[in-house]
């Protein structure tokens, strides 16, 4: 648990308000985190303490309390950007009706905003099943095995949540709605506990729930889902039987006894969440409707424990901002951010809310990034002006088309479980993931697709913005005619993968950020989805391998594309920036294979220092055959489970094992392999009815729990 305080300036010191100061302090802030990591500070204190009394002499411990106390200076210095402010109810409906979605809504007598049906699986209030083991005091905290697997993330010291967790001695597992704790302390695995999420609300007959994701930390499990939350005011004003909104909620449990310590819910649909040191994020986007367009339904609303009883109530007009952009987008929404510190776990959480609205996130230790996508769209002729055009022989809207998509970029600073607005900037495009951004020394980087690749006008670009998010670097024109599939930065260099028919990769430096530069470019077939490195001169690429294959158009001209034949894993060699090559590669399965992996990073088992790379397969078989015109055919499946490789630059990529789900006589929806994990010598691959536990080494299949798959009919059944 981090030690934080608040803000004081001790001695008379006074630190400086500049931005520059700033950068410094916050890097003596990352330079102490990983001293102190790489030392231990905890243990090596404790055995200093020891030696001192031990010899009778005192010890001074590392001044803590002053370095988060530099923190805090820095946090608090920074300068919050100035946003467009509300007194009124009225003031925030003039302003929204001044965007350009409220007027294409109206326009087309419409709703306002992204549709409702994005919003899905909700709930308002939690139903826990207790199963029939006693719980008691949990040994979770006392961990008997430090060794253990962590989600698979994007940013080192940054957590992101996922459907499993563990800390060696358990193991929490998300799966259709329902919460297992399985304990692993003894010879067995067993099932400890069960949350069940499944059931309707009380008091609200249209609530649902849907389970999303989870952090654990040493004393608490945190639980996201999507619910729905009422407020009674609105009810009674409109005698209404209950007025049901979309909602994210997070859960906080006790890790001693799994008893619920808190609860923060906000209005809206869940987006991303982040979870630096002891402090947590979480961003939703609240949609506003055009037929909600009133003073009783325009609030979003919030709910905290710690907070009124945790009534629900709604958020102050005087608290909502209005992003600069906002007037521009194509959607009418809330972005609402909340925050919390969980070692301050009675405080309030914090509720950032501003017009606007967020598409993907990124997030270092100090900054959160939040970016939309501004389209813009080719003019349309309405049947009203094509009849005027005809009788009056007029062309009323004939205008030149020209793409001027671009995504905006907004930055917040973040430290404490408090946030500060301080930039926004665009660039051209629009980007693929959150591995199209990365920070790096003051710097942002971004990578984004131009254009169209069914017309030959797409273009690939990287953009270097500074503190402000101004562009002050940028490299256009990559591998035009194609499209962005993946991308990686690895302190000054960037790894980008563009793809049509093959894959080039190149190689970027960005050692001068007024000047990126492309050193080198290696095409082969197939593309890499996700990037990995490996140590600082090699890459590790999973994608889909693929062959080329030409064609005849309509008017007599031949063009060519490519048909996927399997997915592939790659070692790249980039010790040579100039002349990157694939030092091995395998192929798996055949055409129309698939895994998570190649959409989700998070499903990926990687433990360098063994060289062990595991993930989720569904295969289907090799070879089975081309059609008359030299497509390839679609064969049989074969396998669905994990597939488990020795990685290592020495050695190549070698199969170590699979591991297959169970069940031959029925396949349900979502029952296909999430995750696998480790814990010491042993592998623990979770499926949607069971946990299998294989020997790491030697793939020896030595342990299996299943469970009942609740509210899941078959989708269908094989012969």
């Amino acid at each position: 648990m981090k030690r934080k305080n608040r803000f004081c300036i001790k001695g008379g010191i006074r630190m400086k308000t500049t931005e520059e100061r700033v950068r410094d302090i916050l890097k003596k802030r990352e330079e102490y985190r990983m001293r102190k990591k790489k030392e231990g500070y905890s243990l090596v204190t404790c055995i200093m303490m020891v030696v001192a009394v031990i010899a009778g002499t005192n010890v001074v411990s590392p001044n803590v309390e002053h370095q988060d106390d530099d923190f805090q200076i820095a946090f608090n210095s920074l300068e919050e950007k100035e946003l467009q402010t509300f007194q009124t109810k009225q003031e925030l409906i003039k302003a929204m009706k001044k965007s350009d979605a409220y007027k294409e809504a109206t326009r087309n007598s419409y709703r306002f905003g992204v549709k409702e049906a994005l919003v899905y699986n909700t709930a308002a209030d939690v139903a826990v099943a207790e199963d029939a083991m006693a719980v008691g005091e949990s040994s979770a905290k006392t961990r008997s095995n430090d060794d253990y697997s962590e989600t698979n993330t994007q940013v080192q010291g940054v957590d992101e949540a996922d459907i499993v967790k563990t800390n060696g001695n358990y193991i929490y597992y998300l799966n259709r709605n329902v919460l297992r704790i399985f304990d692993n302390t003894g010879n067995k695995l067993t099932l400890r506990k069960e949350i069940d999420y499944n059931a309707v609300p009380k008091n609200n007959r249209y609530g649902y729930n849907s389970a999303r994701e989870m952090f654990l930390t040493e004393d608490y499990l945190i639980v996201i889902l999507n619910g729905t939350m009422t407020y009674e005011p609105a009810v009674a004003k409109k005698e209404t039987y209950y007025d049901s909104r979309n909602s994210t909620k997070m859960i906080i449990y006790n890790l001693n006894n799994y008893e619920v310590v808190r609860e923060v819910e906000t209005e809206g649909r869940y987006l991303s969440s982040r979870k630096v040191d002891d402090d947590i994020y979480l961003i939703t986007n609240k949609s506003i409707y055009y037929h909600s367009f009133n003073e009783d339904e325009i609030l979003p609303l919030y709910k905290d424990t710690c907070v009124n009883d945790g009534a629900v109530a709604e958020i102050p007009v005087q608290s909502i901002k209005c992003f600069p952009s906002f007037v521009e987008d194509s959607e009418c929404s809330y972005l609402i951010i909340t925050a919390m510190s969980l070692d301050k776990i009675n405080e309030k959480a914090t509720v950032e809310t501003y017009l606007g609205t967020g598409d993907q996130i990124y997030c270092s230790k100090d900054n959160l990034y939040v970016t939309k996508t501004k389209y813009t769209y080719r003019p349309y002729r309405t049947g009203i002006v094509s009849l005027i055009d005809e009788v009056f022989d007029t062309d009323i809207v004939e205008e030149e088309y020209e793409d001027k998509t671009e995504t905006i970029v907004r930055k917040f600073a973040i430290y404490d479980g408090k946030v500060k607005y301080v930039a926004e900037g665009n660039v051209p495009g629009t980007l693929l993931n959150q591995f199209s951004m990365d920070e790096y020394q003051g710097y942002f980087r971004i990578t984004t697709t131009k254009g169209d690749t069914w017309n030959d006008s797409s273009e690939n670009n990287l953009y270097v913005l500074n503190d402000k998010l101004e562009v002050v670097g940028k490299l256009e024109g990559l591998a035009k005619g194609e499209k962005i599939y993946s991308t990686r930065f690895m302190g000054n260099k960037a790894y980008v993968v563009t793809y049509k028919t093959v894959d080039p990769l190149f190689v970027l430096d960005l050692s001068n950020p007024q000047n990126p530069t492309v050193l080198g470019e290696l095409k082969i077939p197939g593309y890499s989805s996700y990037l990995h490195p490996l140590g600082e001169d090699y890459l590790i690429g999973f994608g889909e391998d693929s062959v080329e294959k030409t064609y005849r158009n309509y008017d007599g001209t031949t063009g060519v594309t490519a048909y996927s034949v399997g997915l592939k894993l790659a070692i790249f060699d980039v010790s040579d920036l100039n002349n990157p090559k694939e030092l091995d590669s395998v192929r798996i399965g055949g055409r129309g294979s698939s895994s998570q992996l190649l959409h989700n990073h998070k499903s990926l088992l990687f433990k360098e220092d063994e060289g062990l790379f595991a993930f989720p397969v569904s295969l289907y078989e090799e070879n089975a055959g081309y059609y008359e015109d030299g497509t390839p055919k679609y064969g049989n499946q074969e396998f669905e489970g994990f597939v488990v490789f020795d990685l290592s630059v020495e050695n190549g990529i070698k199969l170590r094992g699979k591991i297959a789900g169970g069940n031959n006589q029925k396949y349900y929806y979502n029952d296909d392999p999430q995750r696998i994990i480790y814990i010491g010598d042993k592998l623990y691959s979770l499926f949607g009815d069971m946990i299998k536990v294989n020997q790491k080494d030697t793939m020896e299949e030595v342990d299996k729990i299943t469970f009942e798959s609740k509210n899941q009919e078959p989708l269908f059944y094989i012969d």
